[in-house]
């Protein structure tokens, strides 16, 4: 079932590593102002993104980046432990820690391009849905 949320306001809140100085929130109700907070980093390169509507908790979106590349995150609601995106890279060896917000560190294989973020992040501000065409691994 897709919720055809479509434009209206959305709410994302941004932080970088603890005491980076580096947070906030707002309210967005368009594709160009999700891509400029989404540029959002701390003085290293590093930040998290919670994307949701503001008058409910679930869905949300979380995007994490360190420089140039996204984990990417989906939480339907909290009985379920959501899914992540496979990644554009199937090959890519090691993992990268993303220092903000989470500090949390991730397989390679798990990582997408910024375009890939911006367009999965897009799509859930269209739907309110768990964005198509990425490859999910259920968790």
């Amino acid at each position: 079932m897709t919720r055809q949320d479509g434009p209206g306001q959305w709410r994302i809140e941004w932080d970088g590593k603890w005491q980076s100085g580096c947070q906030g929130s707002q309210t967005i109700t368009t594709v160009a102002e999700l891509a400029a907070v989404l540029a959002t980093r701390d003085a290293d390169g590093d930040a998290q993104f919670l994307l949701g509507k503001p008058e409910a908790p679930y869905p949300y979106l979380a995007l994490l980046v360190s420089h140039d590349r996204w984990y990417v995150y989906y939480f339907p609601n909290d009985a379920e432990a959501g899914s992540f995106v496979a990644g554009d890279s199937p090959n890519a060896v090691g993992t990268t820690r993303l220092p903000a917000g989470w500090d949390i560190e991730v397989d390679n294989t798990t990582l997408v391009s910024g375009d890939t973020a911006l367009r999965a992040a897009s799509e859930f501000m269209t739907t309110g849905s768990r964005p198509t065409g990425l490859r999910w691994v259920d968790l």
